[in-house]
């Protein structure tokens, strides 16, 4: 998991190494970097990476399933428990919300990070293709 502190390669929208007009990979580092690295989790299913099996969201294991409360706890819950796990966000300051609309999943997730009063906010939308995480 990438840091407050970390450096990686930059992706474009199509998840794909951004490059300058010289040809050289683009870096995307702090805050950028994190919020890279939370998208690429949420979009990925728990077990696909080798060397962490623990990492990736599994949030398409929701699309199909019926709008009711308990999938909507499940969902939220496992956002949650992702985002915890994270050292530097305050465990404490995630809420998320999960709302159906026909085909299409809405999690509003807010948090803050450790030591700062700044509020932080996703829109993560599901549905059967993709998943898509907007960083507010």
């Amino acid at each position: 998991m990438a840091g407050l502190n970390d450096t990686d390669l930059l992706l474009n929208d199509d998840w794909q190494i951004a490059q300058a007009t010289g040809g050289d990979a683009l870096l995307v580092s702090g805050l950028d970097c994190f919020f890279q690295d939370i998208r690429l989790e949420a979009q990925t299913q728990e077990g696909e990476l080798f060397y962490d099996e623990t990492w990736g969201w599994s949030l398409l294991d929701f699309i199909q399933q019926q709008d009711d409360e308990l999938t909507r706890l499940e969902i939220t819950q496992r956002v949650r428990l992702k985002l915890a796990r994270r050292e530097e966000i305050d465990s404490e300051t995630i809420e998320a919300t999960a709302q159906f609309n026909g085909d299409t999943v809405s999690v509003y997730v807010s948090f803050r990070f450790k030591g700062d009063d700044k509020e932080y906010q996703l829109e993560i939308e599901l549905d059967r293709v993709k998943v898509e995480v907007i960083v507010k």
